[in-house]
């Protein structure tokens, strides 16, 4: 089983980065954000989880250990897969997926597309209590999943949204003046 890779980044392709370590190209699966922050030819650096199935084995890295733990939480949950798990994780993110179990906010997880109501309160329940909370209480969560399905309904990518989303400034309420926020800070990043 692989713990952490590093290595020189060969290529970048949808949600999957190959890392040249060893000698060896590992094909890593990863969140679009994370994979957003990588370049052909430079190092990278993956906390990694194995899945191992009956005809596969397949990694999934993330940008650090707080990440990987989470992902992995996911996975235990029944109906929960390591690519739905890697999608949960790309959309949500991190402090959104905690601040939903702690606060028992199954709404924004069910706004995730693939994710039904019997598999939210799922992670809901199985999960609550072995994530830290985050004290943002569920309202943020809720309307950053808000911000990710309006902008990606809008047409813009998952790696410019999920970055977008985790620089919001704290002072914004409502999912609607996120909205604008994050509208007018794509538009002034593609200039």
């Amino acid at each position: 089983m692989f713990g952490h890779i590093s290595g020189k980044i060969f290529s970048l392709k949808g949600t999957r980065a190959i890392v040249k370590a060893g000698g060896i190209g590992f094909v890593i699966n990863s969140t679009p954000a994370f994979l957003s922050k990588l370049k052909i030819g430079q190092e990278g650096s993956f906390w990694v989880h194995t899945a191992v199935r009956e005809n596969s084995i397949d990694l999934y890295g993330f940008e650090n250990e707080n990440e990987l733990r989470i992902f992995e939480h996911l996975i235990t949950v029944s109906g929960v897969g390591p690519k739905s798990g890697l999608a949960i994780l790309s959309i949500a993110g991190p402090k959104a997926i905690e601040e939903a179990v702690a606060s028992g906010d199954t709404s924004s997880l069910t706004k995730i597309s693939g994710i039904g109501k019997k598999t939210a309160e799922k992670i809901v329940l199985e999960l609550n209590g072995k994530l830290a909370a985050i004290e943002k209480g569920n309202i943020r969560a809720s309307e950053d999943v808000d911000v990710f399905e309006a902008l990606k309904t809008l047409g813009y990518k998952e790696r410019e949204i999920q970055e977008i989303i985790k620089n919001l400034p704290e002072d914004l309420k409502g999912a609607n003046e996120k909205i604008k926020y994050a509208l007018k800070n794509i538009t002034n990043n593609q200039k």
